[in-house]
């Protein structure tokens, strides 16, 4: 009989939006249920800056406040629903990139959960970040939608 492979350090890849949310009560309930540490990181994107905003100091340090402040109350909803060791992670740059050239392995994940993020054009049914991860990380990933 083949059991149920069980989790040491779940990684969440959360935003704001819906798919992020998701995400994040998955892995909560994920690393609940395997006694793992929960590993939560999100990110600042200058690219999604526009160009005006992108040269305007006030407005990248707004945006930079505005992911580290999502970050501590995904911290602490994490800590509310009763994991016990969760580490919160600030990154800058391109996701799934990100994640799999340096966050996997420097956060020790034996499984990556992130939300299948649409947006319209050729990857609408399956988003490039997660996509990107998916097919690069020597782990497991989850991806919710």
């Amino acid at each position: 009989m083949v059991e149920p492979k069980r989790f040491k350090n779940v990684l969440v890849a959360v935003d704001d939006s819906e798919l992020g949310q998701l995400a994040l009560v998955n892995a909560i309930h994920q690393a609940e249920e395997d006694g793992a540490k929960l590993t939560i990181v999100s990110f600042f994107e200058p690219s999604e800056l526009n160009t005006f905003d992108a040269l305007d100091k006030d407005k990248i340090q707004a945006a930079e406040s505005k992911v580290e402040e999502d970050l501590k109350g995904f911290q602490k909803q994490a800590l509310d629903a009763g994991v016990e060791d969760v580490q919160p992670i600030y990154a800058v740059g391109e996701p799934g990139e990100q994640l799999v050239k340096h966050i996997i392995s420097e956060a020790h994940a034996d499984l990556v959960v992130m939300g299948a993020h649409s947006k319209p054009g050729v990857r609408a049914y399956f988003g490039s970040q997660s996509n990107y991860v998916a097919n690069h990380a020597d782990v497991t990933v989850m991806i919710v939608r």
